[in-house]
């Protein structure tokens, strides 16, 4: 049994990835930890994370750091599903890797990574399509590019050398659709997918969780699971 702690225990994510592991029989919850504590978490510095085999971050950039400063001393590996960080804090991520295994994904949503290559290949097999990368998240997100959508966007950019075009969506409470239409002309073709739940996230943090354990100190990324 594989022991998790879940820091930003609070957020729409974090709560789900809680409630996930009183369902699972693979992990279970050692501890639940946000900024301020509640009557069901604790604060930062009231957890002491013994018996933690990993953590599980869903927060903010800065509460990450501090998170990181806590674990001095330990070599806890981390799973980050926290996103829209600087350059600076993403210095500090690659450098922390070299004291534990840090697993960091901008969407943990099984199927995401076969997603992300049948858009790569498709951009490939169609190089006279133009692509657009399309989001569309609860009404209460930001107004920016999500790290999914970053992501997707700079990785076809890469692969073409065009400018993608973004397409920024905030309706309602959706947990999240991505989308990649590639326009060439005769024909539009468009890749979908549809997160219905915010439990699709919490679920492949999980399983990430339960394949970090036990491996090296380095910097690892969802796709990682698949070529294991």
């Amino acid at each position: 049994m594989t022991h998790i702690s879940v820091f930003g225990a609070t957020g729409k994510v974090g709560r789900e990835v809680c409630a996930l592991l009183t369902e699972t029989d693979q992990a279970t919850l050692a501890e639940a930890i946000s900024a301020s504590g509640t009557d069901t978490t604790l604060t930062l510095a009231e957890a002491d994370f013994t018996g933690t085999d990993v953590v599980i971050d869903f927060s903010t950039p800065d509460a990450v750091m501090t998170l990181l400063d806590h674990l001095q001393g330990t070599s806890l590996p981390v799973i980050i599903g926290t996103t829209g960080f600087s350059a600076a804090q993403t210095a500090r991520l690659h450098a922390e890797a070299d004291h534990r295994a840090l697993l960091i994904g901008a969407n943990f949503t099984k199927g995401f990574e076969a997603f992300a290559a049948a858009a790569l290949a498709l951009s490939k097999a169609l190089p006279e399509a133009a692509i657009t990368v399309g989001e569309v998240y609860k009404a209460d997100k930001k107004m920016a590019a999500s790290g999914t959508t970053k992501r997707l966007s700079a990785e076809l950019a890469e692969i073409t050398g065009k400018e993608i075009d973004l397409d920024i969506q905030r309706i309602g409470d959706t947990a999240g659709i991505t989308t990649v239409v590639l326009d060439y002309k005769i024909a539009t073709l468009r890749l979908e997918l549809n997160v219905r739940t915010r439990a699709a996230y919490a679920a492949g943090a999980v399983e990430a969780a339960l394949w970090l354990v036990g491996r090296a100190n380095g910097l690892y990324a969802p796709k990682d699971l698949l070529a294991s």
